[in-house]
């Protein structure tokens, strides 16, 4: 998705990819309001409706439950988890001490909350703003389970 972002805008494939991580710590606001960015994120969304349009997909972040927000076969799902298993997950993957790993949950945490913000004045993880909300911490497995009989589920139903 972020290749194709960055041969519809012109702009380079990292500085899309990297736009939450790129924001300063505190300026979220403003560096989400540059025409550079602003830039990114209007050929990022032209990509997610291009490839929502071409069939099924899985599209994580981006705000693509807003960008598809009027397209009726879209299932929004939020994945979350309590912070002591984020910290410990990030702990293991990352090998952060217990103290980085929190500054780096809540700096990707107020990236993510600002870019949703910025793209659609609502709150990230916003329970309207979803179909489906899953506690990650129930393991990668049934999280995937529980997503896929609830798909299946409303599949039914049509």
């Amino acid at each position: 998705m972020t290749a194709l972002a960055a041969k519809e805008s012109g702009l380079d494939k990292e500085f899309i990819s990297d736009l939450n991580r790129n924001s300063p710590d505190g300026m979220h606001d403003l560096y989400l309001s540059t025409k550079p960015v602003q830039h990114a994120v209007a050929a990022q969304n032209k990509v997610i409706r291009l490839i929502a349009g071409n069939g099924s997909c899985v599209i994580v972040g981006r705000a693509a439950d807003y960008v598809l927000r009027d397209d009726p076969d879209v299932v929004r799902v939020f994945i979350y988890a309590p912070e002591e298993f984020r910290i410990a997950k990030v702990m293991e993957v990352y090998g952060d001490s217990r103290e980085q790993a929190q500054k780096n949950i809540r700096r990707a945490d107020e990236a993510r909350g600002a870019y949703y913000r910025s793209i659609s004045g609502g709150e990230w993880g916003g329970r309207r703003n979803y179909d489906l909300m899953v506690d990650s911490s129930i393991g990668a497995e049934a999280t995937a389970q529980l997503i896929a009989n609830y798909i299946g589920m409303r599949e039914h139903r049509k």
